[in-house]
């Protein structure tokens, strides 16, 4: 037994005395305290997930004859991101927001939080465009606000704002205490956060794929790649395009048939182009 343990010690001390391996060395972003505090707070949630699916066709016809009608090129994420912010306006219960253990609050605005890859302080990471009644809005001004999000000034009024860069440099026991009075205020929680999440990462990838995000909003959307599927059209298989989605729901507050209902009626307002009239 002694001699086990004289050898487990040798061996420790080789481990620890190992010269280091070669590797390069960065300070860690403040500014991911962003993604930190999304995840702790993402965690608290009980979430259910649905994955779903569209055709593509018909949503590109849409788009086309929009441009072809307005002379105005409409992004697809533009398109579904307010097919989503309409299908949340039909049943607003999915955008509800527990105050304390006895209320829900629901709100009549939605409120759509996007998240949009840019570059801060010389790092690539996910910050968050606030989109203000998306419910209210066209899809123009939709699109523009999105747009815009990819080249507005970082800590300026756009994305990642003055006041989100000055709250996520704090330490994280004071960051701790607002998200607190947020989850017992929905008011000051849509205000700073928004009311339902949409996150686009299908771009960067090819096939059937979707990530499941970790998020504090009570629906979250997650835009997936594009792929090919065979269907049967007159009884003969053909190829289409088919874009991949989720759904992330609040289980505390959204029941599984519910849910499927939203997917129904956001998977309807994207395929008959609802988003344009």
């Amino acid at each position: 037994m002694a001699n086990n343990l004289s050898k487990a010690f040798s061996q420790l001390v080789t481990l620890v005395m190992q010269k280091p391996s070669a590797a390069t060395h960065r300070p860690y972003p403040k500014l991911r305290n962003f993604i930190l505090d999304i995840m702790r707070e993402g965690r608290r949630k009980n979430v259910i997930n649905l994955l779903m699916e569209a055709e593509l066709a018909p949503i590109r016809n849409h788009i086309e004859l929009h441009a072809t009608q307005h002379g105005e090129h409409i992004t697809l994420t533009g398109f579904i991101c307010k097919s989503f912010a309409d299908a949340v306006d039909e049943d607003r219960s999915v955008q509800a927001y527990r105050q304390g253990k006895s209320r829900l609050i629901i709100f009549d605005e939605v409120d759509l939080a996007v998240m949009v890859e840019r570059e801060v302080d010389g790092h690539i990471m996910p910050v968050t465009q606030i989109v203000r009644s998306a419910n209210l809005k066209n899809i123009s001004a939709i699109s523009q606000e999105l747009r815009q999000a990819k080249t507005a000034a970082i800590g300026d009024t756009g994305p990642l704002n003055a006041l989100d860069k000055v709250f996520f440099a704090l330490p994280a026991v004071l960051r701790k205490v607002v998200w607190a009075v947020m989850r017992w205020d929905p008011q000051l929680f849509k205000q700073l956060v928004g009311t339902v999440g949409v996150t686009s990462m299908g771009m960067h990838a090819s096939g059937p794929a979707v990530v499941f995000p970790i998020t504090p909003m009570t629906l979250t959307l997650s835009i997936g790649a594009v792929f090919k599927k065979l269907v049967l059209e007159n009884g003969v298989a053909v190829e289409r395009d088919f874009i991949q989605m989720n759904l992330g729901a609040d289980h505390d507050i959204i029941d599984g048939a519910p849910l499927m209902r939203f997917a129904e009626r956001f998977k309807r307002s994207l395929l008959h182009g609802c988003a344009l009239k």
